[in-house]
């Protein structure tokens, strides 16, 4: 648990990176749609170049990089690995049967293999474990992981999804991916070791606060979210304001609605007098 908080807290700026990126992109949405329904009704080779080429102009001239909000799990993907390498090759090397792992030797793997963690060791899974304690332990661990993961993929799917994206068929494919990969957490939550387990729920509940996060102050445009907070940063301005002693935004727009008005009407003023001018000029030209 410390290591996944110790690497979570040294990746924070990754995280508002990738939060940024993945707010350009999603910007960009409209018109990279825009560009795609412009090419789709050529087939050839040479048109698909040329979307792309467009695709990736649009991208550059706003700095915005589609590979840019999976860094964060291309990084820790190898810990994740790592972890799971580290603690499969405990009870080999504690027992002898292994060499070395990394400085870890003999003595300190079977230290590390028999640390526990609510009465279930931390090298143990579901199918070496024994007491009927420990599989309730460890099916409890996989049954949190996989509500941290729906949980945080039904939080973005329908929070962070703009309006117009949701008949869409990726929203569709999106939807149906909140229930398949944890369904594929559980298959997968009765191989692991259980020290990987509390690393991978311990990083959903961490990436679920992030999660939390980004729907209050990244959310996407024109979602549910991004209205949510185009609310708060509306009556938080008016507030500001009225402490300014200011006029409120309501109040603003409806003077400069005013003036906008009271402008059109001089104009038309300004315009029936000219015409009028001119209609007497022809009828005394006419004389």
């Amino acid at each position: 648990m410390c290591l996944v908080l110790i690497i979570s807290i040294c990746l924070l700026p990754l995280f508002f990176s990738q939060m940024r990126a993945t707010q350009r992109m999603q910007v960009l949405q409209p018109q990279i749609q825009r560009i795609q329904r412009k090419y789709a009704a050529r087939k050839d080779p040479r048109s698909k170049e040329a979307m792309q080429r467009e695709i990736m102009a649009l991208q550059q001239r706003h700095n915005a990089n589609p590979l840019g909000s999976c860094l964060l799990s291309l990084i820790q993907a190898p810990i994740l690995c790592s972890l799971f390498y580290t603690l499969q090759s405990l009870p080999a090397s504690a027992a002898g049967n292994a060499e070395p792992l990394n400085g870890i030797d003999r003595v300190m793997a079977g230290d590390i293999e028999s640390s526990s963690i609510f009465g279930v060791r931390i090298a143990d899974s579901f199918g070496t474990v024994v007491s009927p304690q420990s599989h309730v332990v460890i099916g409890v661990a996989v049954a949190l992981m996989c509500l941290m993961l729906f949980a945080m993929q039904w939080l973005l799917i329908h929070r962070n999804t703009p309006k117009d994206a949701m008949d869409s068929p990726q929203f569709r494919t999106q939807k149906l991916t909140a229930f398949v990969f944890p369904a594929i957490y559980v298959v997968s939550g009765g191989t692991l070791p259980f020290g990987v387990l509390l690393y991978w729920l311990t990083n959903n509940l961490w990436n679920f606060g992030q999660t939390l996060c980004q729907l209050r102050w990244f959310p996407a445009p024109g979602s549910e979210a991004g209205e949510r907070k185009a609310e708060r940063d509306h009556e938080r301005e008016n507030r500001r304001r009225a402490a300014s002693g200011l006029p409120s935004l309501e109040e603003e727009r409806a003077a400069a609605a005013r003036e906008e008005a009271h402008v059109r009407r001089e104009r038309e003023k300004s315009v029936a007098s000219r015409n009028r001018r001119q209609r007497k000029n022809v009828q005394l030209a006419k004389r």
